[in-house]
Parts: C-alpha cells; sequence; structure tokens
C-alpha cells in the first residue's frame, strides 16, 4: 500500500484527509514542516500533501527545504491551499510542486489527483529502470521515456538483417489536436505519458518508439500468426479506448496501421511507409480502428506537388519557401513547431548573451475563474485577433490551453519591452471584446540567456 504524508497545522484538515484517503493508502499525519522533516528521516513516503499556509515554517519553505536534499528530490509534493492564484502556482511548480488541491477539498477530487500523480510517478520510475538496462539516455525520448527513431531504425536493422519475422505497428492518437486545444497541452502530454504507459504494459518485451508528436510504433520481434496478433491488437485498441474516452472526454481514440516483415520490407522506411498507408486508409474510413497493409490499398495523396527536375534554381526555391499573403502581425504557430522556434530562439539568444521576454495570457471572468465556453471561444477569437494586430512581426505565438496563448517576444529584451507590449494588447483586447466580464491577464518573464548559456 502506498504511503502518503499530509502535512497541516489544521486538525480538522487532518482528520479530513485521513478519512478520505485512509480506505486507500496508509496515512501518516504531521501538523508543522518541521515535523515532516523528522518524518523523512525515518521513512520515505510515496507521496506528500503539504499545507501552504502553516505558522513558522509555511508549506513553501517546508518544500524548499524537502527538495533541497538529494534523497528527497523525487518525492511528488501536493499542496494544499484556499489562495489558487496564478502567481501562487507559478511560485509553488518553480519550487518543484507536482500539483494543487484547493481548500475545502472534495475527497473524490483528492483521490483522483493523488491517483493520477503516483501512476505518473510510476511510469516515471518504470521508464528509468528499463532505460538503465540499455546504452544511452540519448536514446530516448526525453518526455515518455519510450525509445526514439534513432534508437528503433538500429534495432530493427540487427532484428531483420538475421531473418527474422516482425510486426511493425504504426499508433496514432485520433483527434490529438483537439485535446490541445480543447483541454490543453498539459493534458495532451498526460495523454502521450498514460498511451505510453499502455504500450509498455501491453507489450513489455517488444520495442516501444515514439517518432514525434502523437505517432508512435510497437515493433514486435516473432509475432504470433496473423489472426492472435489481430486479436492482441484489438483488445489493446479496446483498452486503450475505454481509458482515453475517460481522461479526454470522450475526444480521442486510436488508429493502428501494421506492416509485416519480411513481405512488406526490410527496414525501417519500407516499413514505416506500408504500415502509414494502412494507417491511412483507417484514418480515411471513419479512424478508431487497426487494418494490416496489403498490395490492394490506395497510395497516400501527395501533400504538396515537387518540382519536376532535380536541378532547381535557387530563387524558385526560395519563393516557394517564402511565406504566402500579406505579413502582418505576429507569427501563429502550432504548438510543436513553436517550442522548435523558442528553442532555437533560446540558443540564438545565448551565443549572444541576451534575454527576451515571453508573455502568457489568460482570459477569466470578473472572479478570476474559467469562462463558460459559450463566452470562452469567441473572446479566444478576439484575442487571437488583437495579438496579431498588436504585437511585431518578430513575435510568435500559440495557443496552450483552452483560455490561453502564450507569446514569445524576441525584440523585448528587457522586462519594460514585455510590459508595454502587455498593455498595447490589453487596451486593444478591452477595446473588442464583447462580453464586459471578461478579463485579459498577462504574466511578462525573462529569460535570462547569460544564466542558461
Amino acid at each position: 500500500m502506498k504511503t502518503i504524508l499530509v502535512v497541516d497545522d489544521s486538525k480538522a484538515n487532518l482528520t479530513l484527509a485521513k478519512q478520505a484517503l485512509e480506505d486507500y493508502y496508509q496515512v501518516n499525519l504531521v501538523i508543522s514542516g518541521q515535523m515532516a522533516l523528522r518524518f523523512l528521516e525515518k521513512k520515505t513516503p510515496d507521496l506528500i500533501l503539504l499545507d501552504i499556509n502553516m505558522p513558522e515554517m509555511d508549506g513553501k519553505e517546508t518544500l524548499k527545504q524537502i527538495r533541497s536534499i538529494e534523497e528527497y528530490k523525487e518525492i511528488p509534493v501536493i499542496f494544499l491551499t484556499a489562495k489558487t492564484d496564478p502567481e501562487t502556482e507559478v511560485e509553488c511548480l518553480e519550487l518543484g510542486a507536482t500539483d494543487f488541491i484547493a481548500k475545502p477539498f472534495v475527497p473524490q477530487v483528492m483521490r483522483s489527483r493523488i491517483a493520477r500523480t503516483l501512476e505518473l510517478e510510476e511510469f516515471r520510475r518504470l521508464a528509468e529502470r528499463k532505460a538503465k538496462k540499455f546504452e544511452s539516455i540519448a536514446s530516448r525520448d526525453a518526455m515518455t521515456g519510450l525509445w526514439n527513431r534513432s534508437y528503433l531504425t538500429t534495432k530493427i536493422d540487427e532484428s531483420l538483417s538475421s531473418g527474422k519475422t516482425a510486426a511493425y505497428l504504426i499508433v496514432d492518437v485520433d483527434h490529438f489536436k483537439s485535446v490541445n486545444d480543447k483541454l490543453g497541452h498539459i493534458m495532451g502530454d498526460k495523454v502521450l505519458i498514460r498511451l505510453s504507459h499502455m504500450m509498455m504494459e501491453t507489450f513489455p518485451d517488444d520495442t516501444v518508439a515514439r517518432l514525434g508528436g502523437d505517432e508512435f510504433v510497437i515493433f514486435i520481434v516473432d509475432p504470433p500468426e496473423h489472426d492472435a496478433l489481430s486479436d492482441k491488437i484489438r483488445h489493446f485498441q479496446e483498452v486503450v479506448n475505454e481509458d482515453l474516452k475517460t481522461i479526454t472526454s470522450g475526444i480521442a481514440t486510436l488508429s493502428i496501421g501494421v506492416a509485416i516483415a519480411p513481405q512488406d520490407g526490410t527496414n525501417m522506411d519500407t516499413l514505416y511507409d506500408k504500415a502509414d498507408r494502412a494507417l491511412y486508409v483507417v484514418k480515411k474510413d471513419s479512424r478508431n480502428g487497426f487494418r494490416f497493409y496489403d498490395s490492394t490499398l490506395p497510395s497516400k495523396q501527395a501533400k504538396a506537388e515537387l518540382p519536376g527536375s532535380v536541378e532547381m534554381d535557387i530563387r524558385v526555391l526560395m519563393q516557394q519557401m517564402r511565406e504566402s499573403g500579406t505579413i502582418r502581425g505576429a507569427y501563429w504557430q502550432e504548438y510543436e513547431p513553436f517550442l522548435s522556434i523558442f528553442r532555437f530562439t533560446e540558443r540564438s539568444m545565448a551565443r549572444s548573451e541576451e534575454s527576451f521576454c515571453v508573455m502568457l495570457t489568460t482570459l477569466l471572468n470578473e472572479n478570476g475563474e474559467q469562462l463558460d465556453e459559450d463566452t470562452l471561444e469567441p473572446s479566444m477569437d478576439i484575442l487571437y485577433s488583437a495579438i496579431q494586430d498588436t504585437l511585431r512581426k518578430g513575435d510568435v505565438f500559440t495557443k496552450y490551453s483552452s483560455s490561453q496563448y502564450v507569446v514569445m517576444l524576441p525584440s523585448a529584451q528587457k522586462e519594460l519591452g514585455g510590459q508595454m507590449a502587455a498593455q498595447r494588447l490589453k487596451e486593444c483586447f478591452d477595446k473588442r471584446k464583447k462580453h464586459p466580464g471578461v478579463v485579459l491577464k498577462t504574466d511578462v518573464t525573462m529569460m535570462n540567456m547569460v544564466e542558461r548559456s
């Protein structure tokens, strides 16, 4: 049974927490930060619930001291707090908190948050244990802990060069963009991590890799015969779909394309191409299914017209690469390309030891709470236009959650520049908004490239 340490100076809160958790976990109770540190000297819990507002040593200071000790750095800590403003959340996350539970807490919500945090922690530890068995952490996908494309390619070459048979499964999350748009990128990441965990559980002896985004590969050496493999894929898909239905409110499902070696290919590229063609048919037929490749499947439509000649004039190439239409305002990008631009800018600024601003915009109601959907969606469209019209052409932005955009301001190399941009944006949005109760909150921070270089 997992062990939970609850730290709160209120005996009433401790009693309520124990009643909510004691049927599921071994619960230990202490009334101060000092007592929590003394408890850790004797026993390491699986998770800590920590009150922020306590006399003498508050939760923030307690967390600082916990994180300063090497053997306690990985213990998940969830704050219990009645104060949930963004500034407090950011400060606590920077200190190393994993999550927040609002007071007065709801027992079901508390148990759900704890269960999810422990599940993610278990997966992180599982991924670390598996990683230690192989050559290098460089072969791992940073977010999920799965193998990356480079390792997968090497594994396929090694396996098939010896004449073995294998199954190559491309696993793709249906409607993943909608998960990010409606539920936020944090939930999108949790979906990918959860799917990774379930693939590792179902295929523990096979090679599971992430190619990028929401696309994964399961490579099975010496697979069972066709019907048995189909049954296993079908069962896996049903279990995952049920899980995805719960955590994404019915948005996401799973589609799978399958190729078999050696008849469909004997290397990474050919197997990917054949499995991808099978996946394409599944997606076209309404998603949420799986299919084996066969030679009668239609080819995928070309996404772009390629030049007829190998020799291309550089001017023609540049014309094709240039942004179409009138260049105006800040540059919109989807989340993954935005991350690439952000990281490239980090590197560029680090070379010259310069800094730049990042701005987070959030739409709330007058009470600082989430807007209802009918108000939120049109207000986000207005904010989108305001960002484009008030910020500079060199600025880049993306949607971070259903109520937030994050903006990178490379030209604002001092915080004052970021604050001025935020003020311009707020004035523009306030003039255009249709609902007077909508409030635009902006948070501006500096990326100090001298320290990060």
